[in-house]
């Protein structure tokens, strides 16, 4: 019986810092208010606000609408206070339209991610894409990843209406897929969102720490873990699924 994969998208597969730290630099130079601030400085800021925003959306189940009206609102404010309000809605307005534009559209993964899907592949396993986050800007990360191989699913949370780590959207994967939880993994970098919500209903779970990857948020132990997709296909195969 073949293994089922599941991968998370947002810091497993795509790479949110470097991809979101390329479109707020560009931005920041085309708004001159922002022109003086360090792209790294305001890339920072931004991560620590959408991350934060991102944790109650999860918790209280609302839609991501409440993190895109307030997050440049929130940048702004920490950077720029001495702006009028006017100035600052129409900045965050016009920042908020372009990012989410074009921060789909940008592909910047990790080291060996398209090598280890590729033989993950040959050798017959499917793969899926398990995420929070909209269909319609998620599919578009997938595209822009360019990894030329078959994703069998996709399932977002506005699909499964919940967020990882509710059961709910990894029953929605299951069954989307078609398979039972005892041959499917999951994969991805955080320990509450895809190992506590993977293993609470079954699959195995497998922790991609990458080199800079953000502090552990949980403590749940997962099946196995990886620092490089290279050892991807040899964690797998230590699960001993197939």
């Amino acid at each position: 019986m073949n293994t089922h994969v599941f991968f998370d998208l947002d810091r497993t597969l795509w790479h949110h810092e470097k991809n979101a730290q390329e479109v707020l630099a560009e931005l920041g130079q085309s708004h001159v208010p922002l022109q003086a601030i360090a792209s790294e400085h305001l890339a920072s800021a931004y991560q620590e606000i959408n991350d934060g925003l991102w944790d109650i959306i999860q918790s209280a189940g609302y839609s991501v609408d409440y993190v895109r009206n307030r997050r440049f609102p929130m940048l702004l404010e920490r950077f720029v206070p001495f702006l009028s309000t006017l100035e600052k809605r129409t900045i965050a307005r016009h920042l908020e339209e372009a990012f989410t534009e074009q921060m789909p559209d940008r592909g910047h993964s990790y080291p060996g991610v398209r090598e280890a899907l590729t033989l993950l592949h040959t050798k017959g396993y499917i793969l899926h894409i398990l995420t929070n986050g909209v269909l319609a800007s998620q599919a578009r990360k997938v595209a822009a990843l360019k990894l030329d191989i078959p994703f069998a699913t996709h399932t977002t949370s506005d699909m499964a209406r919940a967020y990882k780590p509710d059961q709910a959207i990894f029953r929605f994967a299951l069954n989307a897929a078609g398979c039972s939880a005892d041959v499917a993994v999951m994969v991805g970098d955080s320990l509450l969102r895809d190992v506590a919500g993977g293993k609470a209903v079954g699959m195995k779970t497998l922790w991609f720490q990458a080199p800079d990857a953000l502090p552990p948020d949980g403590d749940t132990q997962p099946d196995g873990v990886f620092t490089h997709f290279d050892a991807l296909p040899a964690a797998l195969k230590s699960l001993g699924i197939s």
